[in-house]
């Protein structure tokens, strides 16, 4: 099977807004294919998720998503941290899993 249309994804270089990383946090923002809107903001730290992605933002423009990425490092970086994030992808396996569920209270993430 050719797997070609893979190369117009992009690396993730060329996907790449803007990225934080320090210590256990990390605060990514890309352009995605897999979601309704082109941009989105992850942000990955042990006390939320076990540690797993949790789309916080999601934006309609580049501009817009390095606007989104500096505040979520301002967050993420405040003292203290936001003790809930919420899930916002619109990514299909997302939208599947709350189908699966049967709701969206999962998108909730306490912090521990």
């Amino acid at each position: 099977m050719d797997m070609g249309f893979l190369r117009m994804l992009g690396t993730y270089e060329e996907r790449k807004v803007a990225l934080y990383e320090d210590g256990d946090l990390c605060v990514d923002t890309v352009r995605v294919i897999d979601a309704v809107v082109p941009f989105e903001t992850g942000v990955s730290h042990p006390s939320f998720n076990n540690g797993e992605w949790v789309i916080v933002e999601e934006y309609s423009d580049s501009v817009a998503a390095k606007a989104g990425h500096k505040l979520w490092v301002e967050k993420m970086t405040a003292d203290p941290m936001p003790q809930v994030l919420r899930d916002v992808s619109s990514a299909t396996v997302t939208r599947l899993k709350d189908d699966e569920i049967g709701g969206t209270d999962w998108r909730e993430i306490e912090a521990k």
